[in-house]
């Protein structure tokens, strides 16, 4: 528990801002608006690109900046421009497209702040655990029979690369195919991996956006719930775990907050940041 109030606060998306309905309630978009008009810093963080974030960004003008792409790129919202972005490398990116080819494995790769699925894995979500996240992907995504291809001919840096597995064997052949290689990899929703470029975590995303405003990191709180928020939570001034959290992030938060169903992320938004 904290007296102080926070300045900026960095919030994940998927199982903290967005409910299991995968949207932003009524209640959680006043929270942030209101924040906002107190000249408090609504930040994104998420592993989400630009082209899902969208609709959201939309239906919530209080929301200044999104650390999208696990912090691989940072968005200034309302000057609708990119502040960085980090690229993964050719040749890694050739070696990840063969190291899946094999495998049962759906794959989503960001390049133009878009993204780009298989259109016959969007049927097959629930065999790679995501079929609660058809909707978003749909939405989202550009659907392609040919990523590969599709990105050598755009001559877009790609800047990452997620893949949702089958089953975990399928997980342990591809790490062992890809062998020991200099990228932030972290694991995702489901059974898989979400592979950026190194220095691109979202840890590293927050130190950016703190830099570009020139605000002390120890004014930030961040709000998360999954393994791929523990960096961004010891990163900020302050953590706040939500109630449906797994346990290692409940470990490093300095707080627990209500769950995604319950508008947690807007309570402690309201809570830390305004006091009340």
């Amino acid at each position: 528990m904290t007296d102080r109030l926070y300045d900026l606060a960095a919030l994940d998306m998927d199982g903290t801002l967005l409910n299991s309905a995968n949207e932003i309630t009524p209640f959680t978009r006043r929270a942030l608006n209101r924040a906002d008009a107190a000249g408090k810093v609504i930040a994104l963080c998420t592993g989400r690109c630009l082209s899902e974030l969208r609709y959201h960004l939309k239906r919530v003008p209080g929301i200044r900046y999104a650390i999208n792409e696990s912090g691989g790129c940072l968005y200034d919202v309302r000057a609708d421009r990119i502040l960085f972005q980090a690229a993964l490398d050719g040749d890694v990116i050739e070696r990840m497209f063969e190291a899946a080819a094999p495998r049962d494995v759906m794959l989503q790769c960001f390049f133009g702040n878009q993204s780009y699925v298989q259109p016959e894995d969007c049927g097959r979500m629930a065999h790679f655990h995501m079929g609660g996240f058809v909707e978003a992907f749909v939405a989202g995504s550009v659907f392609t029979r040919d990523i590969r291809s599709l990105w050598r001919e755009s001559g877009k840096p790609m800047t990452k690369f997620n893949l949702y597995f089958a089953s975990e064997d399928e997980k342990a052949r591809f790490t062992e195919d890809m062998g020991d290689m200099d990228l932030c990899v972290t694991g995702c929703i489901g059974i898989g991996y979400e592979i950026s470029p190194k220095g691109a975590g979202k840890g590293d995303g927050l130190r950016a956006l703190c830099d570009h405003l020139g605000l002390p990191i120890e004014r930030t709180m961040a709000v998360g719930d999954g393994n791929n928020d523990i960096e961004l939570m010891e990163a900020a001034g302050f953590s706040v775990a939500m109630g449906n959290a797994v346990d290692a992030v409940r470990r490093v938060a300095q707080a627990v907050t209500d769950d995604c169903d319950h508008d947690g992320a807007a309570k402690a938004v309201l809570r830390y940041m305004l006091g009340e």
